[in-house]
């Protein structure tokens, strides 16, 4: 085995010298024991070092400890076995210790009678290369990092999110999807979800999708579904194509939006509407026809009919302001704007001054209390909710005559109740008497109003800074009660 070179091996080293110097990449040449022979331009170029500082040198001398041993364990057995190596990835060290990203390939030079006579390695700078996939390794971390923290988002959300391919294929659905529709593979969601859409909604909805996947158009449809109780619910379906600067990936965005609260809403603005529309006409219709008729007897001023049609006009005329006042407090109280005018007050002798204003043959009302009570409120406003609380009496209960009002002391709060011993209201209806436009109407009865009354006196209480509630039993009467601070 040859350990110096000889001057045949030299000369065969040295065809195409200018080539081999100024080669694009770099050029070495070692003896087996690893010395190294002969070296090219541009590789000193890229090192920084001198011919004579690398040649006779081992060609560890290029590698960290690292480097060294996978040449030894990996490098070196490579090229005995197959006689050459391609594309290793190695990192060589320059003179002044800075890292050069390579790689090497390399093949063994023989002489006539198989003897190895020297390794000639092919030197490629990757540095650019693997910086770039550097950049995309990194690039390719923070876009599944951002995957992560979208679909973290899409589980966190109560909406039901999804997305498509450009076919209309679910390719990823959210957390909410999966709770809502079941655990099923995305070829079974289609079905899945169609099985809980209403049956009168499903041509509906299959119509848009398939419009909007043939004209690209976003896709917007209310449809009902069924939820996890059996109950069908008003939910809005939305779906848009995102496409990017270059025109691909062309994925559809959906978004399933539970909006049966709005709907319902909506439903009962327009019942209300409706209803409103009803109580004004019933009082503005006999106010005309009273007027008309004193029209006709203007003439007649000892026609006695006269004083009955002023009092049927003037009844009216009141139904009409209470429904206007009832209608100015909820958008005041809507837009926060019911101002408070508050101060100490007795709370017997107010609620005394608050009966004897209400006139009803028959009824008697009794107040009873413990003692002398002064709270902190608004006089106007409560007198609103205590003649609301015992006109409701007297129209709910009109057989009961007997109206009782207590006034206790609870948790540092004066409590004042009205109880009425008429039919009482059904257990199911109790939680809805104080939301807005609700009527506690019954079957065979004909009561009238805007469903406001309750949720006025509970807004009044709430500013405040009281509480509101009422106790009922079937066939035993109504108890509605309020608090109020006692003053301090």
């Amino acid at each position: 085995m040859l350990t110096q070179p000889n001057k045949e091996l030299l000369a065969s080293l040295i065809d195409g010298e200018v080539l081999y110097h100024n080669a694009p990449c770099g050029y070495l040449s070692f003896l087996p024991n690893g010395n190294i022979i002969k070296v090219n331009r541009t590789l000193l170029l890229w090192l920084g070092y001198q011919e004579q500082e690398i040649v006779g040198h081992h060609i560890h001398i290029l590698f960290s400890k690292g480097g060294q041993i996978h040449f030894e364990m990996f490098f070196q057995p490579l090229i005995a076995v197959n006689q050459e190596v391609k594309e290793l990835s190695y990192t060589i060290l320059k003179k002044d210790g800075t890292p050069l990203s390579t790689l090497l390939s390399a093949s063994v030079l023989k002489n006539n009678v198989g003897e190895t006579l020297a390794i000639n390695v092919v030197i490629t700078d990757i540095s650019y290369r693997k910086s770039y996939e550097d950049e995309l390794l990194r690039a390719k971390k923070r876009s599944e990092g951002e995957k992560r923290r979208l679909q973290f988002l899409a589980d966190l959300i109560p909406e039901i999110i999804w997305t498509t391919d450009e076919t209309g294929n679910i390719d990823y659905v959210n957390k909410r999807f999966s709770q809502y529709f079941n655990e099923v593979s995305f070829e079974a969601i289609p079905s899945e979800v169609l099985s809980k859409v209403h049956p009168e909604d499903r041509r509906l909805l299959i119509r848009h999708h398939l419009e909007s996947i043939k004209s690209l158009n976003d896709l917007n449809v209310e449809v009902r579904l069924e939820t996890t109780t059996g109950k069908y619910e008003w939910h809005l379906i939305k779906a848009s194509r995102f496409t990017d600067e270059e025109g691909f990936d062309n994925k559809w965005f959906g978004s399933c939006t539970n909006i049966d609260f709005h709907v319902l809403a909506l439903k009962k603005k327009d019942e209300f509407i409706n209803i409103a529309c009803h109580e004004l006409k019933t009082p503005v219709t006999s106010l005309k026809a009273s007027l008309q008729l004193l029209d006709r007897l203007k003439s007649q001023p000892d026609n006695k009919m006269l004083p009955q049609l002023i009092e049927r006009a003037g009844k009216n005329a009141t139904k009409i302001h209470l429904l206007i006042d009832d209608l100015l407090n909820v958008s005041q109280m809507s837009e926060g704007h019911l101002q408070l005018n508050k101060s100490v007050v007795d709370v017997y002798e107010f609620i005394s001054d608050c009966t004897a204003n209400i006139n009803q043959d028959g009824y008697h009302i009794t107040i009873k209390s413990k003692g002398r009570l002064e709270a902190q409120f608004d006089s106007a406003r409560i007198e609103q909710v205590v003649v609301n609380f015992i006109n409701n009496a007297i129209k709910y209960a009109p057989e009961s005559k007997e109206i009782e009002i207590h006034l206790d002391i609870v948790d540092d709060q004066v409590k004042i109740s009205v109880q009425d011993f008429g039919p009482g209201i059904p257990a199911d209806k109790l939680d809805f008497l104080f939301q807005r436009y609700y009527r506690a109407d019954n079957p065979g009865t004909n009561y009238t109003g805007l469903g406001l009354g309750l949720y006025i006196c509970s807004e009044i209480i709430k500013r405040h800074e009281g509480k509101i509630g009422v106790e009922s039993q079937i066939g035993i009467g109504s108890k509605f009660w309020f608090t109020l601070p006692l003053a301090k």
